[in-house]
């Protein structure tokens, strides 16, 4: 997952930021660790992405996600859902992003 982000990648979670590529790893691998993500369902805005600047390699991308997670013990079900916003940058053939945000609505 973290190979989805720039080394200089910032992302604004629920608990906090996390700079770069090595925390944003870390903190995909402690939520794996306590538990079982499924149902994970991600839809972009029907206007993005959004071009920013002339040059055309930046988007600005926007949307709405929900899942359900299960603790590792199995014990804990639950169904989340929020939305998100991200600027993606080209790196040669890929789109790599440099900035994410998300929410949780509530329940």
């Amino acid at each position: 997952m973290a190979a989805l982000y720039t080394d200089d990648a910032v992302m604004v979670t629920d608990r906090g930021l996390l700079y770069g590529r090595e925390a944003i790893e870390k903190h995909y691998g402690d939520m794996f660790l306590r538990g079982r993500i499924s149902k994970h369902i991600n839809v972009a805005d029907q206007y993005s992405p959004h071009t920013i600047g002339t040059a055309g390699n930046e988007v600005w991308e926007t949307g709405g996600w929900s899942l359900t997670v299960q603790d590792s013990g199995g014990d804990l079900t639950a169904s989340l859902k929020g939305y998100w916003a991200a600027i993606k940058v080209r790196d040669g053939d890929t789109w790599k992003t440099r900035m994410e945000i998300w929410n949780l609505v509530p329940s």
